[in-house]
């Protein structure tokens, strides 16, 4: 009985004083994740919707606030199409300018999700964006119907 609590008592001994070199490091750890980046600008979430049918074929502009820059994360659609042709193939368009320079139009399609026209898509992607402007299009034949809700998810930051 003496052995083994002589042998515990080495094996307390030993975690103490390996305990005394690890925790400095371990501490370390802990207080470098408490501080703030200051390299990143903070971030603050945002998000949009924007509604679309087929009596608005002008593009629908994203209220950016001023000072702040629009990283896009995600962009999720879903809705309706229909013609009196034999296929359609709807469109949603991002219309996205960075630092005043000439827009860039980004397009996003999905198959159908039934033979009834309808449509969806969950799209990770990143843009940046300081002015955005939502839209639709086409191909295929001329829609008789459309109608989609666009969910924009990201963050804003400072712009330098």
């Amino acid at each position: 009985m003496k052995n083994k609590l002589l042998t515990l008592a080495g094996a307390l001994a030993l975690a103490a004083v390996l305990g005394h070199f690890y925790a400095k490091p371990l501490m370390a750890q802990v207080r470098a994740a408490l501080v703030q980046d200051v390299d990143q600008p903070a971030r603050a979430p945002f998000q949009a919707t924007v509604n679309l049918t087929l009596n608005n074929f002008n593009f629908t502009p994203v209220t950016i606030p001023p000072g702040k820059r629009l990283v896009i994360d995600q962009v999720s659609y879903n809705g309706a199409a229909q013609t009196a042709g034999s296929s359609i193939q709807p469109l949603i368009l991002l219309q996205s300018s960075v630092a005043g320079n000439p827009t860039a139009n980004y397009y996003l399609s999905s198959a159908a999700l039934t033979n009834q026209g309808q449509y969806y898509a969950v799209t990770p992607m990143t843009i940046y964006s300081d002015s955005l402007n939502v839209g639709w299009g086409f191909s295929g034949f001329t829609p008789t119907f459309f109608n989609f809700t666009v969910n924009i998810s990201g963050h804003l930051v400072s712009i330098p």
